[in-house]
């Protein structure tokens, strides 16, 4: 697959991380929880914006510049497995259970993004890739801030 076409993907990745924080800070009752969880459903839409920026900028370029060609498999499989935790996040759902599923989930978005900087050439994409990783590793840190606020240890 090429860059542009994995960037586009990467995109919807990055909504979908968005729209489950959104589901659990309304599935939550404590409002400064909530909060927390809508501010990284914003950080993740900042994610997909910047991507699909990204995207319209290396559309066009040639995959030799900008690296080899990537591999959608574990993007694919991500993907769907957002789309699946989505279809759970209803009334009702344990708040606790899906702070550790996106505890789990952002480990593996930080391994995508890691891999990917590692399989591009150019600078600028690499940096994006690994900005990413950071802007995981940062949500890593909250959501298991956040778990351990239930009294359980990660």
């Amino acid at each position: 697959m090429g860059i542009p076409e994995f960037l586009l993907m990467a995109t919807e990745l990055e909504k979908y991380a968005s729209k489950l924080y959104d589901s659990l800070a309304v599935l939550s009752s404590d409002s400064a929880l909530a909060k927390r969880l809508k501010t990284l459903a914003n950080e993740e839409m900042n994610h997909a914006s910047i991507l699909s920026m990204g995207m319209n900028y290396y559309k066009g370029m040639p995959d030799a510049f900008l690296g080899t060609r990537v591999d959608d498999e574990e993007l694919w499989t991500e993907i769907e497995e957002a789309k699946r935790f989505q279809a759970l996040l209803v009334p009702g759902f344990n708040l606790l259970e899906g702070l550790k599923k996106m505890l789990e989930l952002e480990k593996r978005f930080e391994n995508v993004h890691l891999d990917t900087s590692v399989k591009v050439m150019e600078p600028s994409l690499r940096k994006l890739f690994l900005d990413l990783m950071k802007g995981d590793q940062s949500h890593i840190l909250v959501l298991r801030e956040l778990i351990n606020s239930f009294g359980k240890d990660v």
